[in-house]
C-alpha cells in the first residue's frame, strides 16, 4: 500500500516538473482538500481541483514564473506520504531568489491524491512573494 502511494506522489512531482498541469490535476481526487500553510501568500484550505488551480497554481506561476519543487525524501506509512522537498525560483515583484526546504504531507485514496498539507517557513516565502 505505501509503495503504491509513493508512486502516485512521485508521479505528481514528476508531472509538475515537466509542466504537465493536466497530469498533476489528473492525479488529484475530485474532492481534493489542499492545505496551504497559514501566513503564506496563498494560505488557506481549498477544496477541489478548480480551487487549487485558481488559488495556487495560477498565482504562483505569476508570482514566481520559474518556480520549481524538488522532492528530496519520501517517507511513507500506509496511504500517507511525507515528502521533504525544496522550493526554488525568483519572485516577480521582488527579484529575490527562493531556496527553501519544505514538507508536504500527502494522503492517497483509491490511487488519487485526496489531501495535501504543506508546511513551510512563511517568513522566507513572504520575502520573495509579499502577501
Amino acid at each position: 500500500m505505501a509503495e503504491q502511494s509513493v508512486d502516485v506522489v512521485r508521479g505528481t512531482y514528476e508531472a509538475f516538473g515537466r509542466g504537465d498541469v493536466p497530469g498533476v490535476l489528473g492525479a488529484m481526487a475530485d474532492d481534493i482538500e489542499w492545505h496551504e500553510a497559514e501566513g503564506m501568500p496563498y494560505g488557506g484550505v481549498y477544496h477541489g481541483r478548480e480551487a487549487v488551480v485558481q488559488n495556487i497554481f495560477g498565482p504562483i506561476t505569476r508570482d514566481i514564473p520559474d518556480f520549481a519543487v524538488i522532492p528530496e525524501e519520501f517517507i511513507a506509512s500506509e496511504d500517507t506520504v511525507a515528502v521533504v522537498a525544496r522550493y526554488t525560483g525568483t519572485g516577480t515583484a521582488t527579484g529575490k531568489h527562493l531556496d527553501l526546504s519544505v514538507v508536504h504531507v500527502w494522503d492517497v485514496r483509491d490511487g488519487k491524491i485526496a489531501r495535501l498539507r504543506r508546511f513551510a517557513d512563511t517568513a522566507k516565502v513572504l520575502e520573495v512573494v509579499p502577501a
